[in-house]
């Protein structure tokens, strides 16, 4: 009766309607487990608690049409006996010996933009098959677009589903989805649902605001949608780990979209392989601690929040609330449908390295392990070129603990220009030989350091210089050299220097 199709908004539709029923796989779904979710559909979609939803998925139809009355009821009932249940319904005169766009099977309606988003208007002609006046589909593919609502967030006025070429995770998210939408509705129908946009429990992912005309909240909305979907991706990649399934290479697509009247919009959003490659290796045991220290900077601090309690502002942090900087610059990095080596670089200096704006505040904020996996994953950074720079960094490392030149560091951590950097590290290798009579490291061991290009044929030296620094603070920490009060001295008076430069 139903199977994936590898159409997202269908497919979402699908998955919801798996969730509702319980069920793994569209292929355990039975005609009495579509008449349960359509009663379910018609009970929400009519209560009125979702029209500021609905209108930006199925615009103009029935679920959004107002009025009362014994008429009005009755109008309603027809178009849930035909649309909701669509499944039971018969076929429409106008699709006969019509296919369904979808499944290949025998297609019994035809629809517009008031049963999927962004088709055009009933009786439009242009964008159908065979000059007909709507999309033709088969009934419990008709069913399953109508559930798409709850296999997805209203996200800033608008839909946000996430559809994968694994149907596990198309499955994931949509039950997520299913779950928030049903908690929220439970609360919208029997009157509790909350109009601050504070923290509670009955809010845990979304904000609520008072609709002033029809003097009721409206269905509250989920913000930052794409840092939203990222911290779900992590919540499920533990759950299928713990679970135990397999962890084979997939993508992810987001769709954010609105099909309203006022301006209908589309934005798509890839989550390519590599990203969950190292989503999944980062939340592993020998990174996790430091990378879940990463990610809760990034929701705000203890303090914070205690600050903005103190000033009577609620504290809105978390998935659903407010924009995380590490996942919002994680994705940032494909957000041009390629890899943006520059926005990479700044991942790199912003969180991995953490030096901008003195942020370094402890040794563990540079991690090595953390930093290779992003190299190997997001970047494509072969592994001997990653082992050539640890190497050089180790080597420095060394040098800087045996002569505790404080001077020498500093220059490597914090320098902005390259020519300052390599003085210093011509410096290194003159004092080296004429004390020890031996050599620091050979050209070759720079050029391929620094000079070598990566796959797009580009040598990115500050790059580099970011990756030697997280590894020299990581291994002279371990050493014993380093303290935090030593990273946070040497960044205010790198800054001093600098502000005295600029005055020059």
């Amino acid at each position: 009766m139903l199977n994936w199709t590898g159409h997202a908004l269908v497919d979402v539709g699908i998955a919801a309607l798996c969730a509702i029923a319980h069920k793994q796989s569209p292929d355990e779904l039975t005609l009495e487990d579509l008449d349960l979710a359509a009663e379910e559909m018609e009970r929400f979609y009519f209560s009125g608690a979702l029209t500021s939803y609905l209108t930006c998925v199925f615009m103009n139809s029935e679920y959004v049409q107002p009025g009362s009355g014994q008429k009005k009821d009755e109008s309603r009932k027809r178009y849930a006996n035909r649309i909701l249940r669509a499944h039971r319904s018969p076929p429409d005169a106008e699709v006969a010996e019509k296919s369904c766009a979808f499944s290949g099977n025998k297609a019994t309606h035809l629809i517009h933009r008031g049963q999927m988003p962004l088709l055009t208007g009933e009786g439009v002609l242009n964008f159908f098959p065979g000059a007909a006046g709507g999309l033709p589909i088969y009934g419990p593919y008709l069913t399953a677009l109508q559930a798409l609502p709850l296999g997805g967030r209203r996200s800033e006025g608008k839909l946000l589903v996430a559809h994968s070429d694994d149907p596990t995770l198309t499955l994931a998210f949509a039950s997520r989805f299913v779950l928030d939408n049903k908690r929220l509705l439970a609360l919208a129908m029997s009157g509790r649902l909350p109009t601050h946009e504070g923290p509670s429990e009955e809010l845990a992912r979304e904000t609520a605001s008072w609709d002033a005309s029809k003097k009721r909240p409206k269905f509250p909305d989920a913000k930052v949608a794409f840092t939203l979907i990222a911290s779900d991706l992590l919540d499920v990649i533990r759950e299928q780990r713990q679970s135990g399934r397999p962890e084979t290479p997939v993508s992810i697509q987001v769709y954010w979209l609105s099909s309203s009247g006022q301006g209908p919009s589309l934005e798509l959003f890839s989550l390519p392989s590599n990203l969950i490659k190292f989503l999944r290796e980062v939340s592993k045991a020998e990174t996790n601690t430091t990378w879940q220290k990463l990610l809760n900077k990034g929701w705000g601090t203890e303090a914070e929040q205690s600050k903005a309690r103190l000033k009577s502002r609620p504290a809105m942090q978390g998935p659903g609330k407010s924009r995380n900087p590490i996942l919002n610059d994680l994705l940032a990095v494909y957000s041009s449908g390629f890899v943006d080596t520059r926005r990479a670089r700044t991942f790199v200096r912003r969180h991995l390295l953490a030096v901008r704006k003195s942020a370094i505040q402890d040794p563990d904020d540079c991690n090595w392990g953390l930093t290779d996996l992003f190299l190997k994953d997001v970047l494509g950074m072969n592994s001997e070129r990653i082992e050539r720079i640890r190497a050089f960094a180790d080597m420095v490392a060394t040098y800087i603990a045996e002569k505790n030149d404080k001077k020498f560091f500093k220059a490597l951590t914090f320098s902005e220009r390259p020519w300052v950097l390599r003085n210093q590290l011509e410096k290194a290798q003159r004092r080296e030989f004429v004390e020890n009579n031996r050599l620091l490291f050979g050209f070759d061991d720079y050029v391929n350091v620094f000079e070598a290009e990566d796959d797009a044929g580009f040598a990115d030296w500050s790059l580099v210089r970011d990756l030697i620094c997280i590894r020299l603070v990581e291994q002279l920490y371990r050493a014993g050299w380093l303290t935090p009060d030593d990273l946070k001295s040497d960044a205010a008076s790198e800054e001093e220097s600098q502000a005295e430069e600029a005055k020059v």
